[in-house]
């Protein structure tokens, strides 16, 4: 297989199969298979490897030495079928499941176990980050190759892919677009240099070179600058903390969260760039009322997160004159708990803003009471996504899309319960919760998963100005002639102050 020869690694794993029934000889020759298949660009032989690892599965995973490597394969071998659909229409994943799905959740089952292999930790994180990125995600396909670097800093088809997605979002990062390119360039020619599959190698080759043509002076990319890092000019002790928090976390909203080289990485900077619109409406200002709404819920929420984990602000009195009743579960109450309970649920009623925002742009109709982050994409009446949200194709939505359907019935499910949970009954946090669940559970646990879906937020408000930005460039490329631009004022610092 590494030298090439797949035809004759297929005969040694037909030759190891015939060796008996036994669980481990199916553990071994589906890998195999599937590897194979994959090779040799057959689909007959990544099924057959699927369905013999699937045949003895149960036993293969209930010993810890082979479960992780078998839920590894098993994904390997359902993103295979799904590449293959892929040859034929690039849009198979577009408000669809797919095989991406099941991939996922067994890459995801991989990564739980203490695995000590550093190189096959690494490749699961790029094939995970691999599947976010077929759907659109490519934020979270960014995350999951800065986790395979961590496991292996000089992994070529990470450091090649997260180039990539770097390309995607230059084109929405304004006057940081040469930054991102830079910084995409150098990581393409380091995966080159290090090694990468064959079949990489001229996909990658031809984002150099398309990179390449965009800089006049191509000395730039030869020698690229050194970052100054990023300098946090705090006024106080918390406003240090809240940037060194955010920068931590990667809670701003801003896409340079992914290099924080310079100063660029500090702050919420992301707005709506550029519409095409008739000059008889103002959906550019209507719209960027509706971003200015979500972007500081999202401030807030995180600001409320922030003064809970803050030492040097006592706020002890809040709670001085409330009374508690001791319930004898070890049950806390008090006002830091509160202020994460609160975070929380600003962050989740932010993605329902984001369905008004979708609903008015794309003029779905919904009448606005009905409208939620659950019911924006189908009609109620026959559950179809409405055809004005398959009519655009656009893979950033898909991103948004999927991110719900990852709230309904996947890896975010226990965030919603727990949202239910807080909105209309109680979540209970206890000093100490053997088995924790969406309603019990201890301080820790709460914050831990109020950053997760502060995470999950800001990626979706990127994803929706970057799916903006795409319809927006599709509106551009049909007009011609010359285009009058309508320029919109920032608001200053001084009328963002409190009025007396």
């Amino acid at each position: 297989m590494n030298a090439g020869d797949f035809d004759s690694a297929l005969n040694l794993a037909n030759k190891m199969r015939s060796l008996g029934s036994d669980y481990l000889v199916s553990y071994t020759v589906s890998g195999l298979l599937i590897d194979i298949g994959v090779g040799l660009v057959n689909e007959r032989i990544v099924k057959e490897g699927i369905k013999l690892l699937e045949k003895d599965f149960k036993t293969i995973v209930h010993d810890d030495k082979y479960a992780p490597t078998a839920y590894y394969n098993l994904a390997n071998g359902y993103v295979a079928v799904f590449q293959f659909k892929m040859r034929k229409d690039p849009y198979v994943p577009f408000l669809k499941e797919t095989e991406l799905d099941r991939a996922r959740a067994y890459y995801r089952k991989a990564l739980k176990y203490d695995l000590r292999d550093a190189v096959l930790m690494s490749q699961i994180w790029v094939n995970l980050g691999n599947c976010y990125d077929s759907l659109g995600r490519v934020i979270d396909a960014l995350e999951c190759y800065e986790e395979s670097l961590k496991h292996k800093a000089d992994h070529g088809m990470a450091l090649g892919n997260k180039g990539i997605a770097l390309c995607y979002y230059a084109v929405v990062s304004g006057e940081h677009q040469g930054t991102f390119l830079m910084e995409a360039y150098s990581l393409l020619f380091q995966a080159l240099k290090l090694g990468v599959p064959p079949e990489t190698i001229n996909t990658f080759s031809k984002y150099l070179e398309g990179i390449r043509k965009q800089f006049p002076d191509k000395q730039i990319l030869e020698n690229l600058p050194r970052y100054p890092g990023c300098t946090i000019k705090a006024r106080s002790k918390f406003d240090r903390f809240l940037q060194e928090f955010c920068l931590t976390n990667k809670l701003y909203l801003n896409i340079c969260n992914f290099c924080q080289r310079c100063d660029a990485a500090v702050g919420d900077t992301a707005v709506i760039k550029k519409m095409i619109v008739p000059t008889h409406k103002d959906s550019y200002l209507h719209l960027s009322a509706y971003l200015n709404q979500i972007k500081q819920d999202y401030v807030a929420a995180r600001f409320l997160l922030i003064v809970s984990r803050y030492k040097g602000l006592n706020l002890d009195f809040v709670d001085k004159h409330v009374k508690i009743i001791n319930t004898l579960d070890y049950s806390v109450h008090n006002i830091y708990i509160q202020l994460v309970k609160t975070s929380f649920k600003i962050f989740y009623d932010i993605l329902d803003k984001i369905a008004c925002f979708i609903n008015d742009y794309l003029e779905l109709g919904i009448p606005p009471r009905n409208i939620d982050f659950r019911w924006v994409w189908c009609t109620r009446k026959n559950k179809a996504v409405h055809k004005k949200i398959q009519n655009t194709r656009n893979f950033s939505l898909n991103a948004l899309f999927d991110i719900h359907r990852n709230f309904e019935r996947g890896p975010y499910e226990k965030l919603r319960n727990t949202r239910h949970a807080l909105t209309h009954r109680f979540v209970n946090i206890r000093m100490f919760q053997e088995l924790e669940d969406e309603e019990n559970m201890t301080e820790d646990t709460l914050v831990k998963q109020t950053i997760e879906l502060a995470r999950i937020v800001r990626s979706a408000i990127i994803y929706l100005l970057h799916f903006v930005h795409v319809e927006e460039s599709k509106k551009e490329a049909k007009i011609k002639g010359i285009l009058s631009p309508l320029f919109a004022r920032e608001l200053p610092d001084k009328l963002k102050k409190r009025s007396l």
